[in-house]
């Protein structure tokens, strides 16, 4: 087993037996027997199991209790309330550490800070390291009802917390066979170095009257003390006096103490899985949320693109139509203008076909064509109506057209001609 890691040193009374120790130890005065180191080669007892007794006023402090020796044997000092010194003090029980094979006590201190005790589980806040049991603030002290007895007693500064780490174990040494394998850490080394009050009259008294009990020797108890606790120093009779029992030293109905304590965080526990399980669900359904924003912003952004590019297409096809409307009429505007000019008509009547030029008579064409209009291209002129066949005298008509004179024929033909010469003007 791994031995205490503090320095502790050898002394002569470790070779000396028990008697002999026990007797210069009761030889000390009792206010240097509170500073001694003792050393034995016997291992002490288990710490025994007891309920605390109830606060007897608002204060005092709990003092757990502790085996001590004298006299050849180890005899039980009960756990007590005490008044500290000062305000701001806490207590650091003493407790047994094996090394260099005796078993040494290292006493008790009063200090602003709880230094190292061992590991030993002494119970009612005394886990084995630092103390659950309260705390000064601004001069007053507050008490844990899960882990002091406040009984009857109106106590001003009360506050509730569990203390889950409750443990079986009351192996009352550190180091050595089947010793508490347990090392100073950086703050109680740091609580070590800080000023001490040694343990006050009312303690050394409880240790007085503790030594001089036959009751509470192991070798009559055999590590169930008859006076496990005490409600103040010095008084081992009366109410509130207690024996070391079946409890487990928890407090009073230490075992329902214990389930409360356990139920309570057990329930801070469930509290605290369903406090995260909250915080998941509304995480998750935050980052759902954002989710479907952004699906719902993508959307916008696609539709808004759709609606951009139907616009764009809306204008691209206006400009194709402008611009084949601006190619028309460009189109128009270069194009040669085509007249239809009226065809001119034969002498007979007829319209010509010969590019717009009347046959001309040639007995119209010389003198005829230079006395007209000068510079001027000639009017198309219309051919000559062919002659009206005289009918027959055998077709029974009953009066023959006259033939006309020959003298009259060409001026009726001139005259025909300057009338359709007129309509064609």
């Amino acid at each position: 087993m791994k031995t205490s890691s503090l320095n502790l040193r050898p002394r002569s009374l470790a070779m000396l037996a028990a008697p002999m120790a026990a007797a210069i130890m009761m030889a000390l005065p009792a206010s240097s027997f509170a500073g001694v180191d003792v050393s034995i080669n016997i291992a002490p007892p288990e710490i025994p199991v007891y309920e605390q007794p109830p606060i007897p006023g608002d204060g005092y402090l709990w003092t757990p209790g502790y085996w001590a020796y004298g006299e050849g044997d180890y005899f039980w000092v009960p756990g007590t309330w005490v008044r500290p010194p000062s305000v701001g003090l806490l207590w650091t029980p003493g407790y047994w550490a094996y090394d260099g094979g005796i078993y040494a006590f290292r006493t008790g201190y009063w200090g602003p800070h709880i230094g190292f005790y061992g590991g030993v589980n002494y119970g009612y806040g005394y886990g084995g390291r630092g103390y659950e049991g309260g705390y000064w603030n601004h001069g007053a002290f507050f008490y844990n009802r899960n882990v002091n007895a406040m009984g009857s007693i109106r106590v001003r500064n009360v506050y509730e917390r569990p203390v889950a780490n409750i443990t079986a174990d009351r192996v009352s040494f550190n180091g050595g066979p089947g010793g508490l394998n347990v090392s100073i850490n950086v703050d109680e080394q740091r609580a070590a170095h800080e000023r001490h009050v040694q343990p006050i009259a009312d303690q050394q008294r409880q240790v007085e009257m503790a030594s001089k009990n036959k009751d509470l020797r192991d070798s009559v108890n055999h590590g169930a003390p008859a006076i496990a606790a005490t409600p103040k120093a010095g008084v081992f009779e009366g109410p509130g006096v207690v024996k070391a029992g079946a409890s487990n030293g928890a407090g009073p109905d230490a075992a329902k103490s214990r389930e409360d304590a356990q139920a309570k965080a057990g329930a801070s526990a469930a509290s605290d899985r369903d406090a995260a399980k909250s915080r998941e669900d509304a995480q998750a359904k935050a980052g759902a949320s954002a989710a479907s924003d952004r699906d719902e912003a993508k959307s916008r952004e696609d539709a808004q693109m759709k609606a951009n590019a139907s616009a764009a297409s809306d204008r691209d096809n206006a400009k194709t139509r402008e611009d084949a409307q601006k190619g028309d009429a460009a189109a128009n505007a270069t194009a040669p203008k085509q007249h239809h000019s009226k065809k001119p008509r034969s002498a007979n009547g007829a319209m010509s076909d010969n590019g717009g030029a009347a046959a001309m008579p040639s007995d119209r064409t010389g003198a005829q064509g230079d006395a007209g209009r000068p510079n001027e291209t000639p009017k198309p002129q219309r051919a000559a109506r062919p002659e009206r066949a005289s009918r027959p005298a055998d077709q029974g008509q009953p009066h023959a057209m006259k033939p006309e004179h020959p003298a009259e024929a060409p001026k009726n033909e001139e005259k025909s001609r300057k009338d359709d010469d007129k309509k064609q003007q």
